[in-house]
Parts: C-alpha cells; sequence; structure tokens
C-alpha cells in the first residue's frame, strides 16, 4: 500500500510539526508529502523543507481570492500515487492506523473516497465539541447516491480525480460537490470512523459568519430540492 499525502498551508507552525510527525508514525508511510503553502511567512516552508516534503507554492492569482479547489489540483498534480490522502494543516492523526484504516476500506469497497472521523481537542470550543461528536459518529457509513465528504482528513481515488478535479468555479465544500459528482458515476463514498483525527477548530470556525455565509451559497447546488425558495444570501448583508 502506497500513498502520498497533499497538505494545504498558510502559517501553519503551530501545528505543522505535529501533523508532520503522525504521519511519519504512520504503519504505513507516506511515498511523498507535498505542501501547497499560500505565501507563509512563519516558518511553515523552511520546516516543510526540512522534513523533506515537496513544497509547491499555491501561486493565487492577482486580484482573486483564495481558491480551495485549485489548491488541491495543484497539489494533487503532483502526486505520483494512486492513493491520494488529502489532510489540512492542523488535523492530527490519532492512531498509527488512521490511514491503513482509509486504505482498506476505500479497496475493500472499492470506493472513490473514503473520509475519517474528526474528533475535538480540549481545547475546542462547546460549539465545534458539539459539531465533531455530532456530525462523526462511530459507525462506517456507505453512500451510494447523495453522499457526504470532508476534506480535512479524506484518501481519494487518483484515477477518480483524473476523471473528475475539484471545481475551480466554486470556492468551498468542494469535496461534497466532488463527492456528489463520484456517486452520479456511479462510485461509493464511505465514512470510516476507524480513521481518526483531531480537529481543533471544528467544522464551521468558530461560528464565522462570512464562511457560513460561502458554504451555504455553494450547498444551494446541492440541495436546491429541500428548500423551496432559498434566500439570497449577501456577504453585505447578513440578516437572512
Amino acid at each position: 500500500m502506497k500513498y502520498d499525502v497533499v497538505i494545504r498551508c498558510k502559517n501553519e507552525m503551530e501545528w505543522l510539526p505535529r501533523v508532520i510527525t503522525s504521519l511519519k508514525n504512520q504503519t504505513i508511510k507516506p511515498t511523498k508529502i507535498i505542501i501547497v503553502d499560500n505565501a507563509s511567512n512563519d516558518g511553515s516552508q523552511e520546516y516543510a523543507l526540512e522534513q523533506d516534503c515537496l513544497l509547491v507554492p499555491y501561486n493565487q492569482p492577482k486580484n482573486a481570492e483564495y481558491n480551495y479547489s485549485r489548491a488541491l489540483n495543484i497539489g494533487i498534480q503532483e502526486t505520483s500515487e494512486n492513493e491520494v490522502l488529502i489532510l489540512s494543516a492542523h488535523c492530527e492523526l490519532v492512531t498509527s492506523r488512521s490511514v491503513q484504516n482509509l486504505i482498506e476500506a476505500r479497496y475493500a469497497y472499492d470506493a472513490a473516497g473514503v473520509y475519517g472521523r474528526q474528533i475535538p481537542t480540549l481545547n475546542s470550543n462547546p460549539v465545534d465539541t458539539r459539531d465533531l461528536l455530532t456530525v462523526f459518529g462511530r459507525e462506517r457509513i456507505v453512500f451510494i447516491t447523495h453522499p457526504f465528504f470532508h476534506n480535512a482528513f479524506s484518501l481519494i481515488d487518483r484515477s477518480a480525480w483524473e476523471l473528475c478535479h475539484f471545481d475551480e468555479s466554486i470556492n468551498g465544500i468542494e469535496d461534497r460537490l466532488w463527492a456528489r459528482e463520484q456517486a452520479l458515476k456511479g462510485r461509493k463514498i464511505i465514512y470510516d470512523p476507524d480513521s481518526i483525527v483531531y480537529h481543533e477548530h471544528g467544522l464551521n470556525q468558530n461560528l464565522s459568519m462570512n464562511r457560513a455565509l460561502r458554504v451555504c451559497k455553494q450547498l444551494k447546488y446541492i440541495h436546491k430540492d429541500d428548500i423551496f425558495d432559498w434566500p439570497t444570501f449577501d456577504q453585505d448583508d447578513q440578516s437572512h
């Protein structure tokens, strides 16, 4: 079993050493760790190079906002193994078998992607703790038609990505939109609760309203049939 790792990073020295160490302590060591760096100036770039990671600059286009899909596609383009682990720069692997469990689950179901369990730390605030423990349960889920997916800790089939890159025309929930496209192609998405990371900042980034507005705009594409009349989400108008 071989895999490469893609980590999106901007000024993550608080977490990066723990994340890289947890990767190197896995039962299956990564072939390559790729850091897609967005102009870090806190030592993250230097540390990544010291740890023999492949440092790839994000090179944000002028006057354009950071695009999560573009960062992933840049990183995955640099991978050579078919198994690609996507990991947040502040998600520390909890057990030494976390990656192995993901790979075994993907093979068992011939899935396009597998995502693991995210649990809070002692420093997580109550809202993030509630959300993580609610969303990431203890039972395996096999999604066939309407998958959830989360790229803070996931493993994808690179050949599936080659047929369907992360959509750079949207910015946010690129993981769920990609998973939906895979389901439409007849591929499964798996949630594996035995693969675990710590995620101190949780799913909603401490109730950031700007983040919520951005995500809701993208959710309209997935849930257009779930709400009869969607409100107009405007970052300058937070009254909705």
